[in-house]
Parts: structure tokens; sequence; C-alpha cells
């Protein structure tokens, strides 16, 4: 009595079953039809998603890794990476995006995955990119770096200078002796300065707040060595030459608007320029000059700077070598300056040159440049900064 009832309700749920199940095109076996198509694995969604994410990072690992090449190139020639328009009408869209260019057409696949082949938001040429892969290429060098001296001492060389847009710089090397014995110098790369001093001054060596001080608080097994030759060129030219001696400092200003007015204008450097080829034409009749290769080469007044006082010598020499010339010029400007302040400036350097003060301050100060020079440029050689980092520690 009990199997009966039990065979009728199996009997009405499979014939409910086979109702929903209906024909082929019901939605029961269209759903079931897509299911099997989801549980296929290579036309599954995901599968799918991931073989599109691995072909677009395989496509940009391709892009990045010619960047590299391109961007390791120029780093190692030292060649710039922008250009002036780099738009794509562009004939010379700068060194980075040409050598990419150039490399892209020795292979197909490249040509196809880069530049305007590539998606427009990653192509890895703006500006912004250049810079984050030389900002790579800068710490893995500092990272050799770090391993090449290990746990090694090291001394740390600090110089300041302006570039031509008067902003100040200061440049910082790490120097160390390798395990052969070698000294060597690595440059470490170069800090924009704010309000700071590290020529000797007391901001650099004070014995409390100077930065001597504070590189001591945190080691103190370090040297603080001044460079001689930076200390030289402090006695000769900015305490006791341009500061101390209102005579010498007059004829420096004297020597500086020579300068000016002769190399002022096109016109005076060719009236310069003729009257030193008429010189060396009338030496050389004259058995005077000798002719030979690298002889009586042409030249200029050369213009003193503002950092490099050795170059203060090397006005004074062209300036003896030109004297006559440069008279013949002051004369010509004395009388057809352009200006009323010109020819004004001319008379008086004229009336200058005449005086005693001056011959005996030109050749005073050309023997004293000559003798630093030569002592600035021994104290500079690898020889010299031995001896010193021995001598100091």
């Amino acid at each position: 009595m009990h199997l009966f009832p039990k065979v009728l309700i199996l009997g009405i749920k499979k014939d409910a079953f086979q109702t929903h199940v209906g024909s082929v095109d019901s939605l029961h076996n269209k759903a079931r039809e897509k299911c099997d198509f989801l549980l296929r694995e290579k036309q599954a969604i995901n599968v799918v998603l991931r073989w599109q994410t691995e072909a677009e990072d395989h496509k940009y690992k391709d892009r990045l890794r010619v960047s590299i090449i391109v961007v390791r190139l120029l780093l190692k020639t030292g060649l710039p990476f922008r250009g002036h328009d780099e738009s794509v009408n562009s004939g010379n869209r700068g060194l980075y995006i040409e050598v990419l260019k150039a490399i892209r057409e020795t292979n197909e696949d490249i040509f196809n995955n880069t530049l305007e082949n590539a998606p427009k938001n990653n192509q890895l040429i703006s500006p912004k990119i250049q810079k984050e892969l030389v900002q790579y290429f800068a710490q893995e060098v500092l990272l050799s770096i770090r391993q090449e001296i290990g746990v090694d001492v090291f001394a740390l060389l600090v110089d300041e200078s302006s570039d031509v847009s008067r902003k100040e710089q200061m440049a910082i090397v790490l120097r160390c002796v390798d395990s052969l014995g070698f000294v060597k110098e690595r440059f470490i790369g170069i800090v924009h300065i704010r309000g700071q001093s590290y020529d000797g001054a007391s901001n650099m060596r004070g014995e409390f707040n100077g930065l001597k001080a504070l590189i001591l608080q945190e080691n103190d097994t370090t040297f603080y060595i001044n460079c001689f030759a930076h200390q030289l060129k402090l006695v000769v030219v900015a305490v006791a030459v341009a500061k101390k001696h209102d005579s010498v400092s007059d004829f420096f200003e004297q020597i500086s608007l020579v300068v000016n007015i002769v190399c002022a204008s096109c016109k005076r450097k060719d009236l310069l320029r003729e009257q030193t080829r008429e010189w060396v034409q009338k030496g050389l009749c004259s058995g005077e000059l000798e002719t030979g290769r690298g002889l009586n080469q042409e030249t200029t007044l050369v213009r003193a700077g503002d950092t490099r006082w050795g170059s203060h010598f090397n006005t004074l020499t062209s300036l003896m070598k030109l004297f006559a010339d440069v008279l013949v010029v002051l004369e010509f400007v004395k009388v057809d300056g352009g200006s009323l302040v010109n020819r004004q400036q001319a008379s008086e350097i004229l009336a200058y040159f005449k005086s005693y003060e001056f011959v005996f301050y030109l050749y005073m100060m050309y023997d004293i440049l000559h003798l630093t020079g030569t002592l600035s440029k021994q104290l500079q050689k690898k020889r010299s900064r031995h001896f010193r980092s021995n001598f100091d520690g």
C-alpha cells in the first residue's frame, strides 16, 4: 500500500521535468547550451580575458624594451632627448623619437607595436616617461656605486658652480679606493643650492652650526678637507687681489672694459683680426716669426670668467699678445665710436694704457697668475689629491 503512492509521485515529477525541459528551442535547452560553451576552456570568458591581458602585456614589454635601448644609447653618448618640435608632422622630433623610429624599421613586430601603432595613452614617448626612465637608470647607477664601495671608507667631494642662467648648483662626487688600490671618483649628481655656501666659509666649516659639524654628528670618523686649489683661488683673486687692493681691482675692471669694447661688434672684431693678420704676415716676411704646424694661430681677446679664476691669466696673455692691434681698435672707437659713452671709454682706456701703473700691474699680475696657475694645476692632479688625502688623514 505504501509503494504505489511513491511510484505515482515519481511519475508525476518526471513528467513535470520533461515539460520544463521542453523542445530543442526551449529556454532550458538554450541555457544548457550556453552553459556548455562557458565550460569549454578555450571559450571561457576568464580564459579569453587572460589571453588578451597577456597579449597586451607582451606588447607593452616589447615597447618598454625598445625604449630602454634608446635611453641607454642616449645616456651613454651624452646626447639630448627632446626636440624643438615633437609633433607628428615635424621633420625632427628629437633624438629619443627619431632613434626609436630607426629601430622600429628593422623589425616588423616592433613597427606594428610602437608609436602610431600603439595605444595613444601607452606609446612611452611622453616627456614624463622619458624622465622616469632616466631616473631608473640613475638609481641603478647609484646602486652599482654603492655595491662597489661596500663597507669601505669613502670621501665626499662637494663643489659649487653657477650655470649660464646664474643658477647655483652643487656637484657631488664620491671618492674611494677599489680592491686593487686605485683611486676612483664617481659622480653622484647635481643638486640645486638654496641659500648655502660650500667654498670654505663658516657655513661649511663652522664648528657648531656648519655643515661639517652636522656631518660629524652623524659620523664622527669623517674628515673635513678644504680643496687646496680653491684656497689658492680665494687667496690670489677673491681676497688678496680683487678685494684687498683697490688699484689691482681697478686694473681688472679696465681689462674687462677693454674686452667689452673691442669685442662689442663684428666690425671691431674684424678690424682686430685684420690687424693681427697683417702683423703675422710682416713677421713671417721679416723672419721674426716661424712657420709650422700649430704656430701663428688666429686668436682674439679672451673674456675672463666669473667662476674660473685661471681665465684671468688667459685674458692677460691675449692682451699682451694683441696689445698693438687692440690699440688700433681703441683709436678707431675713440674717433668713430657708435656712441659718446664708447668714445669716452676708449679715450680713458688709451690714457690708462700709457700710465706706469698699468704697465706695472700688467706684468706683476701676469707673473703672479702664471705661477699660481701652474701651482693650481699641480694641486688638481690625481697624485696631489692622493698626497692630500694621506696627509690629512
